[in-house]
């Protein structure tokens, strides 16, 4: 009788151990499946880069192409002659005059017409033979010199206002006594002088009945109708008639 009972005991006895060390086995057993999972997804995320660098090194390298494309210089002609006639896109229409030394961007060049930009909106084309890529340069220093040889009562406050916003000029001058436009520029006149203004910037400054003179420097370009002085940064343009001559000074 007390052998049956201790088996008995026994067995229940073997049935909670077996019990505990199931729920046990269990527990362990999903703490290991969690802490596998985890090792897995942190693996994933390592496959990434810790920092943007590889990300960074691919857009650098695409987007250096394009800013090579950009900084490429736009190939400029220069305007031989004055008063060169520039066509509308017929050919035939004459929509504006150049001037000698006037400079643009060469878009294409079609059976012996070269299409340039004029302005902000505005094309054009001139004859192959009325233009040249050759400008031999002057200093700016030389340039200015030459200036003020030929418009000696000329303020030196002329340069500032050249490359500078209209509107900014104006606020400092005052409003023009008159202003004059063709298809590429304004004209705002003033007393003595008048700004050449384009796209909404004064590109040169004119000084018209001025007394003949001749720099102590060797122009870009002489002809009887128009001298020209090529320098770094600005132009000085003579253009003579009637025993007087219009003085330009003009930026790049």
């Amino acid at each position: 009788m007390n052998g049956g009972r201790l088996s008995r005991a026994t067995t229940r006895k073997r049935k909670r151990v077996f019990r505990i060390t199931t729920a046990v086995a269990l527990m362990l057993a999903l703490v290991g499946i969690i802490a596998f999972a985890a090792l897995i997804d942190q693996k994933q995320k390592s496959a990434l880069p810790e920092s943007d660098e590889i990300a960074t090194e691919m857009v650098d390298s695409e987007s250096e192409q394009p800013e090579d494309a950009e900084t490429e210089l736009a190939e400029m002609i220069y305007i031989e002659q004055p008063y060169t006639k520039v066509y509308a896109d017929d050919r035939v229409a004459v929509v504006y005059e150049a001037d000698l030394g006037d400079r643009f961007e060469r878009l294409e060049t079609v059976s012996g017409f070269v299409k340039v930009q004029l302005n902000e909106r505005m094309t054009g084309w001139v004859t192959e033979e009325s233009v040249t890529t050759d400008a031999p340069v002057l200093s700016d220093d030389e340039v200015i010199a030459a200036w003020q040889q030929v418009v000696p009562n000329a303020s030196e406050t002329v340069l500032n206002w050249i490359g500078k916003d209209i509107a900014t000029v104006r606020a400092e001058l005052g409003s023009p006594s008159a202003v004059q436009r063709d298809q590429v520029n304004e004209y705002h006149f003033y007393d003595g002088f008048f700004l050449m203004v384009r796209d909404q910037k004064v590109r040169a400054v004119d000084w018209d009945k001025q007394a003949i003179a001749t720099p102590d420097i060797q122009p870009t370009s002489e002809q009887p109708a128009g001298v020209w002085f090529e320098g770094e940064a600005v132009q000085l343009k003579l253009f003579p008639y009637s025993g007087v001559m219009r003085v330009r000074l003009e930026q790049k």
